[in-house]
C-alpha cells in the first residue's frame, strides 16, 4: 500500500480523511461536470437544431465522461491506493465499467427530471449528480480500490 500525506500528515489508514477527500474531490469533479454541462448545453450544443431531451442527454453524458476522467486521476492522487488491487489498465476499466453503470443512473434521472417533469436542466443536473454520487463512492471503496 502507498503511503498518503498530505502537507506532512500521514493519512494513509485514516478512512475519515479519505473520506473528506472523496467529498472534496467529488465536489471538484461535480463543479467540473456542471461547468461542462452547462457550456455544452448554452454554447457548444445549442443551435444544432435539437430537442431539448436530446440536447439535455448528450450534454450530460459529454461532460459526464470528461468529469470522470478528471475523477479518477485526482481521486487516485488524494483518496485511494491505485494498483494495490488491479493494473493500472484493468483499474481504469473498472472504473469506466462503474461510471457506465452511474452514466445510465445520470440519463435516467435526468430524464426524469428534466423531461418528464419538465425541470430546468441545470437543477436536474445539481440533483442528479448528488443523487449519483453514492453510487460512485460505494463502488470505487468495495469494488475497485479495496486492499
Amino acid at each position: 500500500m502507498r503511503r498518503k500525506v498530505l502537507f506532512g500528515i500521514d493519512y494513509t489508514d485514516s478512512e475519515f480523511i479519505k473520506l473528506v477527500l472523496y467529498l472534496f474531490v467529488g465536489g471538484t469533479a461535480a463543479l467540473f461536470e456542471w461547468g461542462l454541462f452547462y457550456v455544452f448545453i448554452h454554447y457548444l450544443l445549442n443551435g444544432l437544431g435539437w430537442g431539448v431531451t436530446t440536447l439535455t442527454m448528450t450534454a450530460t453524458a459529454m461532460a459526464f465522461c470528461l468529469a470522470t476522467l478528471f475523477h479518477y486521476f485526482l481521486g487516485n492522487i488524494l483518496v485511494f491506493d491505485s494498483g494495490s488491487r488491479y493494473e493500472r489498465g484493468k483499474e481504469l476499466s473498472l472504473v469506466f465499467l462503474v461510471s457506465i453503470m452511474g452514466l445510465g443512473f445520470n440519463l435516467l434521472l435526468m430524464y426524469l427530471f428534466a423531461t418528464l417533469l419538465g425541470w430546468e436542466p441545470m437543477l436536474s443536473k445539481v440533483l442528479t449528480s448528488c443523487i449519483v454520487v453514492v453510487w460512485n463512492y460505494l463502488s470505487r471503496k468495495k469494488w475497485i480500490f479495496r486492499s
